[in-house]
């Protein structure tokens, strides 16, 4: 049991979770589509931002952080910070905040 719990963990801070992760969100009865592109570098992560709904693409990313199953992103220019857990799904739960406003969403892998 303790060996099953332990060779979890251990994959869990091994995964790759670079990709495009996709995610919705309900802003005021809108939806707004995000996509975080995400690239595995010798020290960690980096990260850019694309708003389809708003034709933005390659948006710099400034802090990309994911550790012990939490993934910290933040877009300086544009006041957006995500915030979520990588669950059994491989999906990050989490929120989105921006201006004061936080919204729910879910990032995964999977195109909508």
């Amino acid at each position: 049991m303790i060996l099953a719990v332990v060779l979890t963990s251990l994959s869990m801070f091994s995964q790759n979770i670079s990709g495009k992760w996709f995610g919705n969100m309900d802003i005021h009865g809108k939806q707004m589509q995000v996509v975080f592109n995400i690239k595995k570098t010798y020290s960690g992560y980096k990260a850019t931002l694309d708003i389809p709904n708003q034709k933005s693409v390659k948006i710099p990313v400034t802090y990309t952080n994911f550790e012990n199953s939490v993934l910290r992103l933040e877009v300086s220019t544009k006041g957006i910070e995500f915030l979520g857990t990588l669950n059994d799904e491989f999906d990050f739960v989490g929120v989105i905040k921006q201006s004061g406003e936080i919204f729910p969403v879910v990032l995964t892998t999977k195109t909508a």
